[in-house]
């Protein structure tokens, strides 16, 4: 099987090049990443645990679901995709915030998707190499937990739940 092949893009996501996906380790390039935040019940959202050691950031709080979107991939195919892959499953979805994130270790422009229906935690079927655990949240405990100890979540997602609590809700 031919490896997959990711979009190199600028911040506003227009494609420059093409590569494959492995060539990220070599050097990072800004890419499409496509997340999804579940909202669960009594307005609550589904977070997980990354695996011990799933790179980048470990054992850190982030997204349900997310990924790199494929070369020629839309941000909500990618986001469809990613949950199937990772919770085992598809639930309707709607597009709520985004963002780029430009720093020296990860570099991507982040679409944020939330379901239309509650997902419960033991809907999920995880993926033991992507994640440990889900686990419900009230939103503004996440950003409490976050002002608390930002270490224990990705760098990545502390941008995605700052944009995310902006329209949670809405």
């Amino acid at each position: 099987m031919a490896e997959e092949l990711i979009d190199e893009v600028d911040p506003e996501g227009n494609v420059i090049a093409t590569h494959p996906k492995s060539y990220l380790k070599e050097r990072m390039f800004m890419h499409r990443v496509s997340l999804v935040i579940p909202t669960a019940k009594e307005h609550k959202i589904l977070l997980s645990k990354r695996a011990k050691d799933k790179h980048p950031y470990p054992d850190t709080w982030c997204c349900a679901v997310g990924g790199k979107a494929r070369s020629g991939e839309s941000d909500e195919e990618a986001a469809t995709r990613e949950m199937q892959e990772e919770i085992g499953k598809t639930f309707p979805i709607k597009k709520v915030a985004s963002f780029v994130y430009d720093e020296k270790e990860y570099k991507g422009v982040f679409s944020i998707f939330t379901t239309t229906v509650p997902v419960l935690p033991g809907e999920l079927k995880l993926d033991p190499e992507e994640i440990q655990y889900s686990k419900e949240f009230e939103i503004g405990e996440v950003l409490r937990m976050l002002k608390e100890n930002p270490n224990g979540f990705a760098p990545t997602f502390i941008c995605a739940i700052t944009e995310f609590a902006k329209h949670f809700g809405k």
